[in-house]
């Protein structure tokens, strides 16, 4: 279970979310990538220097696992298993979610204004930014599963690219905001937070809404 993800970013609210105050008291633990550069997502490819199809071994040595505070843990059969790597040098806090089938990396959530599109897009983004320069997008909920604090994810996904955007809506909040970027095999699906990418619960949106109930006509 994403222990960290509702708060991993400092949007998310107070203290900028639990990673967010990591960086107060721990930020004597070296923790940033071998190396920080580029900081480029590329859909269907790679997050910075991490790409789609390393191995589980290449994507620790860029992100070190830290004791006490990064997780690995299991999720549904169909999406691997996770890691989940908090950016406690972003003075905002963040997480990378570095998603494994068979130790072989196919799906990287970065949480993390640390990254960003060629577009500039990063986390915390406006969703009329997103919409500006992808057009081909189609708005989702691949699951209902959620917490005490969060709506259902609404997720823009661009299947024939690799990219998707997932958005976030604290119930104390008037409006989602980008919560992650995430690039994965194009023409493969999803794996949505803690679910399967079978989740009887996904339903197609109307294009571009962020309203869980706004479906999309038959």
């Amino acid at each position: 279970m994403r222990l960290l993800r509702t708060l991993g970013f400092a949007a998310a609210g107070a203290c900028g979310a639990i990673a967010g105050c990591m960086v107060l008291s721990v930020a004597q633990v070296a923790s940033g990538p071998v190396n920080p550069t580029p900081s480029l997502i590329v859909p269907g490819l790679r997050v910075g220097v991490l790409n789609l199809g390393d191995t589980r071994d290449r994507a620790l040595k860029l992100f070190p696992f830290k004791t006490n505070m990064d997780q690995e843990f299991p999720q549904e059969p169909d999406c691997g298993t996770e890691l989940n790597w908090v950016d406690i040098d972003n003075p905002k806090g963040g997480n990378m979610f570095i998603r494994m089938r068979n130790n072989v990396v196919f799906q990287i959530d970065s949480a993390t204004d640390r990254y960003r599109t060629a577009e500039g897009i990063t986390v915390g983004s406006p969703p009329e930014e997103v919409r500006k320069h992808y057009p081909h997008l189609r708005s989702y909920v691949l699951s209902n599963i959620t917490t005490t604090s969060w709506y259902p994810t609404v997720y823009w996904i661009d299947r024939d690219e690799g990219i998707a955007f997932a958005f976030d809506k604290p119930r104390r909040k008037p409006k989602r905001y980008l919560h992650e970027i995430i690039v994965f095999e194009p023409k493969s699906e999803v794996c949505p937070t803690d679910d399967s990418i079978h989740s009887p619960a996904k339903r197609e949106l109307k294009p571009y809404s962020l309203d869980p109930s706004d479906l999309k006509a038959d």
